[in-house]
């Protein structure tokens, strides 16, 4: 219960959602990563940067107007060549040759023109004048210097000394040997202070398997080497510049690096790097991420519409700009016309071209201007998920909603503003975005959570209300406690449901008797529902059932719980009613059935209301129910068992084993006598049970044959109605009426004295008497009469009316009749014995046998 407790909690929910957060992030979930991302490109966007180093990076653009002014793309590359010569005649430090020159470039009329030498060379034709064939030779020689394109370039590569060519690597994990070793031209570019970082399992830079490199010619006249690859991530923006790629065990910079390290007159041997940390360049000091990429700061457009001066091919071409403009700058060649170069996603813009990449990636090396993560945020970033899941856990749900939402709202502006801050003012990327998320995600559903209990509990607290009634009503219900059930199920709405609740009750009502409350049960059902099954009849019925209560039920005189017009049968406590078998002058004697266990019993009711007053009836309760208590402590053979007992409505019950056969009132009667050896067993029988009661501290006090029963065929008897005889001895609202006559009981008794179980063995002589002779002993014309013989005359002696019986029954009758309780037997053990030692020894009878 303590477990499915929790997983209703807030808490549970708060660290639910962490672990859900958590699990993305080691799993690396993209919504996560873009989140981180949205927030850096903010950061970066954010930051307003010192151009410095950018003022000395010029891009000429192979643009729209110079496709359009020199034709269509590619162009030969003497315009290439010349453009070389053209800017380092202007004195550029730096030529970036954004431009892929894997594949010869070869004119179709220059190889017209060399196969027409050949063919003047061999051919014997006749000779012309030597003056006329030096020209045409030099003619020859002219054109065939303008159409070879790659010539012209290489050559101007070579006189200008610093020019940059890009070269491209086919990205994936190398297996074994490569096919082929780069070119030297290539490998010459490679970087020789390499070192690896003491860290098992250390991340290396991206690794390739081939690579597309510029043709011999311009690679051996070129100033150097470097990639261009881009590396874009996930959301297809491109955040970083790969410094290094590995090839086969070797390491090659960037475009970008090489320019870098060129503009500083530094040489690639001049170059170090430390796998998976940083990158050295010259006293530069460039850190890097796992995977040797570094984080470039990105410059905002300025006056003039772009971050760097950007010229047209053309224009520079027909001398339009000045050349000092290119004096000691660093100028990046490449395609930005439509169509021409792939342009990349950037924090700064969608539509960022090669060139203009490049020109940040160089400024941000330059200027230092790059973004890293520190070095502490492997313990800051989980350290904020701990906080947060606290917070989530503990705090949030202890605050009211506006509490809350001021102290989340201020964590997740510190999160998103802390993250800002270090990104413009300190240049550091610390990663809050998920974990502001996270607060974000975790409080509105708590909030949510908590909105809809509380709206949940609001609409259902009627309902809730209105089901504890529902159950606390079928709880009274089953106790017995039928009024009470009722004003549970008063209160509920009214509904089909309800009424058969109520219906179902009113059904109790009747079988408890109390047909006047079954009929305002079925007066409530008619108000609601006229029609409602056969309410109206059953109300009529508890009418009149109630009517036949006033003028004589069950607490009147004759009264019986069998009543004709009562369409359920009636209920004593847990037990039902199936017929009466007998009435008495306090109550009446019922069949009944414990539906528990489908036992059949035998109801003892005693109209208590009825034959006491109202003062005297708390008192009265109290002495039966101590005293069917104590006799239900008896347990003997030759005594009826008493099950329980109780009260209901307006009769006190006693349930106790039902017995066959019948009392002993029918063999008291001169013509029913039993003979003289069954009526020893069954004298001797009572004495040991009254025995076994005296030692137990229950006097019986009205043994009589009513109060025994006998079963003649299987000749057991059983003395019944222990403790009763008490409390009907204390009525006091019919004066003048003692229990059943007076004949049986002893002179103490009569006299109101203290008796003890004596008594009961003078009511048990009495009893044998009449059994012997089929009249009692003591008989007068009235009460009275009756009265002063019991207590004062002697009886007729035994012999008088039966001279046939064995001489020893005379003074076994004569001791149990004494007056004085000192001169009886004292136990019912000693009787019983006497009674056997006389009949064994007179008539030889078995009394075991019997």
């Amino acid at each position: 219960m303590a477990k499915e407790g929790f997983l209703k909690k807030d808490s549970f929910a708060a660290l639910l959602i962490t672990l859900i957060f958590i699990l993305a992030i080691i799993f690396d979930a993209p919504f996560l990563r873009n989140m981180e991302h949205i927030a850096y490109d903010a950061g970066v966007r954010m930051t307003n940067r010192h151009v410095g180093a950018a003022d000395q990076i010029v891009i000429v653009a192979i643009d729209d107007a110079s496709i359009s002014q020199i034709g269509r793309w590619p162009w030969s590359r003497n315009y290439l060549a010349d453009m070389i010569t053209q800017l380092s005649r202007a004195h550029a430090k730096i030529i970036s040759l954004q431009i892929f020159l894997g594949e010869a470039q070869s004119d179709p009329g220059l190889v017209y023109l060399r196969n027409l030498q050949d063919y003047i060379d061999t051919s014997r034709l006749p000779k012309v004048a030597p003056k006329e064939s030096q020209e045409m030779s030099g003619l020859l020689k002219t054109a065939e210097q303008k159409l070879d394109a790659d010539t012209q370039l290489a050559q101007a590569l070579s006189q200008a000394h610093n020019t940059i060519l890009p070269m491209l690597f086919q990205r994936g994990t190398p297996l074994g040997q490569p096919r082929a070793p780069l070119p030297e031209f290539v490998q010459r570019n490679r970087l020789l202070r390499v070192s690896a970082l003491p860290v098992p399992h250390a991340p290396l830079p991206p690794s390739a398997i081939g690579a597309n490199y510029p043709l011999a010619a311009f690679g051996l006249a070129a100033a150097g080497i470097g990639h261009l690859n881009v590396i874009p991530d996930d959301d297809g923006a491109v955040r970083a510049d790969p410094l290094i790629f590995e090839y086969y065990g070797d390491f090659y910079p960037s475009m970008a690096l090489q320019i870098a390290a060129k503009s500083l007159d530094l040489d690639t041997k001049d170059i170090s790097a430390a796998l998976g940390d940083h990158v050295r360049l010259g006293r530069l000091f460039i850190k890097t991420d796992d995977a040797m990429r570094m984080y470039s700061g990105f410059y905002r457009a300025g006056d003039r519409g772009t971050a760097f001066p950007i010229y047209s091919f053309a224009d520079v071409r027909a001398d339009k700009i000045p050349p000092q403009t290119f004096n000691n700058k660093i100028v990046l060649i490449g395609a930005t016309a439509t169509g021409l170069g792939d342009t990349q996603i950037t924090p700064v813009a969608t539509d960022m071209s090669g060139p203009e990449l490049t020109a940040n990636v160089v400024a941000s090396l330059l200027n230092q201007d790059y973004y890293q993560r520190p070095d502490w945020a492997v313990w800051a970033e989980p350290g904020i998920y701990v906080v947060l899941l606290l917070y989530l856990m503990f705090l949030l749900p202890s605050l009211s909603a506006g509490p809350a939402a001021f102290v989340s709202a201020a964590l997740f502006i510190g999160l998103l503003g802390g993250e800002h801050y270090l990104l413009i003012s300190q240049q550091l990327w610390l990663q809050t975005a998920s974990p502001a998320l996270l607060l974000l995600t975790g409080h509105l559903l708590l909030t949510t959570k908590r909105f809809f209990t509380t709206e949940q509990q609001k609409v259902q607290g009627d309902s809730d209300a209105a089901q504890t009634n529902r159950l606390l009503g079928l709880s009274f219900q089953g106790q017995g406690q039928l009024d009470m059930a009722l004003d549970k199920f008063l209160s509920l709405p009214v509904d089909n449901s309800v009424l058969d609740l109520i219906y179902n009750l009113a059904l109790d009502f009747e079988r408890k008797r109390q047909f006047n409350k079954a009929a305002a049960a079925y007066d409530y059902i008619r108000q609601h529902s006229a029609k409602f099954r056969d309410v109206a009849q059953r109300r009529k019925q508890a009418q009149k059932a109630s009517d036949s209560l006033h003028h004589g039920g069950p607490t009147g005189p004759g009264g019986t719980l069998i009543l004709d017009n009562a369409r359920e049968k009636p209920t004593l406590g847990r037990y039902q009613v199936e017929k009466e078998l007998g009435k008495g002058a306090m109550g009446a004697v019922y069949l009944g059935r414990d539906p528990k266990i489908n036992r059949v019993v035998a109801i003892k009711t005693l109209a208590l209301g009825a034959e006491f007053a109202e003062s005297e009836l708390v008192g009265v309760k109290t002495r039966f129910f101590r005293e069917a208590e104590t006799a239900g402590r008896l347990n003997h053979p030759n005594i009826v068992t008493i099950y329980d007992a109780g009260e209901e409505h307006d009769l006190a019950y006693i349930a106790m084993e039902y017995l066959a056969g019948k009392d002993l009132t029918q063999y008291t009667q001169p013509d029913t006598l039993l003979p003289l050896e069954q009526i020893a067993a069954i004298v001797c029988g009572i004495a040991e049970a009254l025995d076994y009661a005296h030692r137990n501290d229950v006097v019986h006090r009205d043994i009589k044959p009513a109060n025994i029963m006998y079963d003649a065929e299987k000749a057991s008897v059983k003395v019944t109605d222990f403790g009763i005889a008490r409390i009907t001895a204390d009525k006091s609202t019919k004066t003048g009426v003692i229990l059943g006559s007076p004949s049986y009981m002893s002179p103490e008794q009569l006299m109101g004295r203290r008796v003890d179980g004596r008594s009961d063995l003078f009511s048990l002589g009495v009893l044998l008497y009449e059994l012997l002779s089929g009249s009692q002993p003591f008989q007068g014309d009235s009460m009275a009469t009756l009265m002063y013989q019991i207590a004062n005359e002697q009886h007729p002696g035994i012999a008088q009316r039966r001279p046939d019986l064995p001489a020893c029954l005379t003074p076994i009758i004569d001791r149990a009749l004494q007056k004085n309780p000192d001169e009886r037997f004292q136990t019912g053990e000693e009787f019983s014995l006497s009674l056997r030692e006389c009949l064994c020894g007179e008539l030889q009878i078995d009394m075991g046998a019997a």
